[in-house]
């Protein structure tokens, strides 16, 4: 399940919502993880820029970080981890790539829930998995592939 995590400037529409946990919800299930919550909090820019220098060191912003659960948290309050994406950060590149902000965010969500169960870009290999996977996901809601 997702759980949106409240927030009194960024807030998306009901429908939206509901996508981003049907797609959290296909995502869990194919990885029999469907007992696990994901939390996902929408920040600002600043938010993210501070995330991003305290936990890799970059001092910059960017579009989603992830951040996996550690196994008391998996055993005690069965939660996945958490995603935190830069609504500003993802509506300029939303426009960049010459896409819409709802499908952009969809991409980011799946990108996020991969790196939680583990997936990753670091190598081409894993890149190109992990791309395919997310645009197969995508795809069921008639996003066209980023990539």
């Amino acid at each position: 399940m997702l759980n949106i995590i409240p927030d009194s400037v960024y807030k998306i529409d009901a429908e939206l919502s509901k996508q981003l946990d049907l797609l959290t919800s296909m995502i869990l299930g194919d990885f029999q993880k469907s007992d696990l919550d994901v939390n996902l909090k929408l920040i600002s820019s600043e938010e993210m820029q501070n995330l991003n220098h305290s936990f890799r060191k970059k001092d910059a912003d960017t579009n989603v970080l992830s951040f996996p659960a550690d196994e008391v948290t998996h055993s005690n309050i069965n939660e996945l981890g958490d995603i935190a994406i830069s609504i500003p950060f993802i509506k300029k590149e939303a426009k960049d790539l010459s896409t819409s902000f709802d499908s952009h965010i969809m991409h980011m969500l799946a990108h996020g829930i991969l790196h939680l169960l583990g997936h990753d870009h670091l190598q081409d290999k894993e890149a190109t998995l992990m791309e395919s996977t997310e645009a197969n996901y995508l795809k069921k809601f008639n996003i066209a592939s980023p990539y």
